[in-house]
């Protein structure tokens, strides 16, 4: 097995960077048509495929007091992910396909796994926009990313417009069944007004120095994100396997995982598909930002008798777990180096600062997990990480960037929200090695139980499943030095549009598949 220094080049660049640097994206869902022009297509494509390797010249470690060289930043970036019925469409066999995990092969939409994920009632899957079980399947996606004008988005915009005709216009043998269009505002606010994407895990391998360019020494394991490596228990993820004989022309590597063994197993006699690649996880998830606004309204004015701006900002935090800003809710903001400098066990067991059933603190525990101590809740927690790569969608209903402003006065425009009917939310993007054990662990078993750490009918507030009237009411429970705050029944303030699984291949296997 190659270093992974060396292995960068095989794998997609989606996977280790969140590309920060664009403003703009576009996700196109393709089916096959013509499998041998698809193949074709494909042949041409993968030279265009951005890969993890450094964007600097020289990403060594530098000498005591020597500048690191600077990054050239990729203007337009095409990274390529496939469904299985896409493997299947483009002529990989019946018992390749088999050795991929059973809920790649089941797929987001499928009962057993749409109840666990609590995608029921309006976020059920017969009424999704993309993947609904009722619709002709999608084969692959498309991830474009351009547009790095922080000061211009209609340049943005039109720069991303103009990548999406190029691209299009050089397909043959697939068809676009369906574009969605995603953006990052430049203090990457979400809709209801908090910034997003603050915590995201360090990979071993990967991400060599922090913020402040010192070598990073608390990286989550490599094979947690991408398959071929050791993950946070020791062990080699299992892989997707193709046939010796499968593979005449020799392109992928031997498979040599010394702990799966495969229904094709026959020593010296399998080759790695999986090996550099991934899987990614797509929500289409819907904000309803004038219900989440009139909810945060009507409790501070049940709570307190009377609403103002700073109590409807405290109990939003509350439920998010951050400031609108992004600081964190902890004791002593001012020590924290960084918004992502923080932990709980020490400085917040009881939930006085960020409560237990926050959206924060459910889906990123950190080191404080009821009943285990502080470092049985970290190694825990490390083995449920997500590297998350999501964009926002639709016009923003309100200013968001008068939720951190210093006048408070401005944010009485929360108190007349009104839905405009448009469509705005969230495309929810995740890198994970093992769906359930990652994704569907932190949405079934975190975000949506009403038990998590010790709590009572409380899930999620942010995207948890609430309002369901076949279950019972869910509620946030918020701690105080007092009494504790429980608020009314939890609506959904978040439902799913459309989704899907999908395995990111690394370019060799992207080749292979090319024939």
């Amino acid at each position: 097995m190659t270093s992974l220094n060396e292995a960068k080049r095989d794998i997609q660049g989606f996977i280790t960077s969140g590309y920060g640097h664009t403003y703009q994206a576009a996700y196109l869902f393709l089916r096959v048509m013509d499998t041998a022009q698809a193949k074709d297509w494909l042949k041409q494509v993968v030279p265009q495929v951005l890969t993890a390797e450094s964007w600097r010249k020289n990403d060594q470690p530098c000498a005591p007091g020597e500048d690191r060289p600077p990054k050239i930043y990729p203007e337009r970036i095409l990274n390529i992910a496939l469904s299985f019925e896409g493997l299947a469409a483009l002529g990989l066999s019946d018992a390749s396909l088999r050795t991929f995990p059973p809920e790649f092969q089941q797929g987001m939409g499928a009962s057993p796994r749409s109840l666990a994920l609590g995608d029921i009632g309006t976020s059920s899957p017969d009424s999704w926009q993309i993947g609904s079980p009722t619709s002709e399947p999608y084969h692959i996606l498309l991830l474009l990313h351009a547009g790095m004008s922080a000061d211009d988005p209609s340049a943005n915009e039109a720069e991303i417009q103009k990548f999406v005709d190029e691209v299009i216009s050089g397909l043959q043998g697939v068809e676009v069944v369906h574009t969605e269009w995603g953006y990052r505002r430049p203090d990457d606010k979400e809709h209801f007004g908090f910034k997003d994407g603050i915590s995201q895990p360090r990979l071993q391998g990967i991400n060599l120095y922090d913020g402040d360019g010192k070598p990073i020494k608390d990286g989550i394991a490599t094979g947690e994100f991408i398959l071929g490596y050791l993950n946070a228990f020791g062990l080699f993820p299992s892989v997707p396997v193709v046939a010796w004989e499968d593979d005449p022309e020799n392109i992928l590597p031997l498979y040599e995982n010394p702990r799966q063994a495969h229904p094709l197993s026959r020593s010296g006699h399998l080759k790695d598909f999986g090996a550099n690649g991934t899987y990614l996880v797509y929500r289409k998830m819907s904000q309803n930002v004038p219900a989440f606004w009139h909810f945060i309204q009507d409790e501070v004015e049940r709570i307190d008798g009377a609403v103002t701006s700073e109590r409807m900002i405290w109990l939003a935090s509350k439920m998010v777990g951050r400031g609108p800003n992004g600081d964190p809710l902890v004791a002593d903001l001012a020590a924290l180096k960084h918004q992502n400098d923080f932990t709980f066990a020490e400085s917040d067991q009881d939930g006085l600062h960020c409560p237990f059933g926050s959206h924060l603190r459910r889906t990123n525990p950190r080191d404080s997990f009821h009943p285990v101590g502080a470092e049985e809740a970290a190694a825990t927690t490390a083995k449920h990480r997500i590297l998350r790569r999501g964009r926002i969608y639709g016009d923003v209903l309100f200013g968001l960037e008068m939720l951190d402003s210093g006048d408070l006065t401005q944010l009485d425009e929360l108190l007349s929200l009104e839905d405009d009917g448009a469509e705005r939310g969230l495309h929810f993007i995740c890198v994970n090695a093992s769906i359930p054990r990652q994704f569907e662990f932190i949405q079934s078993n975190w975000v949506n139980n009403p038990h998590f750490n010790t709590l009572y009918q409380s899930k999620d507030p942010i995207i948890g499943d609430n309002g369901d009237p076949e279950q019972p009411a869910s509620y946030m429970h918020v701690p105080t030095d007092t009494v504790r705050v429980r608020t009314q029944p939890l609506p959904r303030f978040v439902d799913v549009l459309g989704g899907g699984y999908f395995f990111m291949p690394s370019l060799t296997a992207l080749r292979f598949l090319a024939g």
